[in-house]
């Protein structure tokens, strides 16, 4: 039986993470993955984006951010309203807070210390801005550095470190059992 993954993230620094780190890890269990960037796109093409990746009974994950929300599940539940009926709650991973803490969390000690930021045991509540202060001045952009993080990502690392990417690895190895 031929699978398919989709992927629907917020943005470029998602899906960058999610090719570097996640599609790896899917390819090994679905026959196509595709990582789709919803940010600028409409509530109806994201919808039938959904829409799509349900008819050709393909599995997907929707990632969405903490954003302002108070808490994981108070955002869960705006996303599975906004998207409802399409968006199912066992597909839906919030990042807590940005996708730049699960950045942060893959790096361990050593290269911490190689890159000249501080050790952070846990990422959760790790923002945008908190990351963009973190990065060295010999870097030329925060994609550089972003990228710098990837070519050094450790999964055991990032499990450990942020709550939401452990999450999502347990919901990815849920699947691949399903299978």
């Amino acid at each position: 039986m031929y699978r398919r993954m989709h992927v629907l993230v917020e943005g470029r620094d998602d899906r960058e993470l999610f090719d570097a780190v996640i599609r790896p890890i899917l390819q090994g269990r679905y026959d196509h993955v595709q990582v789709w960037e919803y940010a600028g796109e409409t509530t109806e093409r994201r919808m039938d984006y959904l829409r799509s990746t349900q008819a050709m009974n393909a599995d997907y994950f929707f990632m969405g951010d903490l954003n302002t929300s108070p808490c994981i599940t108070e955002r869960k539940a705006h996303l599975l309203k906004c998207y409802e009926p399409m968006l199912h709650a066992g597909r839906t991973v919030v990042v807590r807070a940005e996708i730049e803490s699960w950045y942060l969390a893959g790096v361990d000690d050593e290269d911490c210390r190689e890159l000249g930021i501080p050790i952070i045991r846990h990422t959760d509540s790790v923002t945008k801005k908190q990351f963009e202060r973190l990065m060295p001045a010999r870097f030329d952009s925060v994609a550089d550095f972003m990228a710098e993080i990837l070519n050094r990502f450790r999964i055991d690392t990032a499990r450990a470190g942020n709550r939401s990417f452990g999450y999502l690895m347990g919901k990815l190895e849920a699947r691949s059992e399903e299978a």
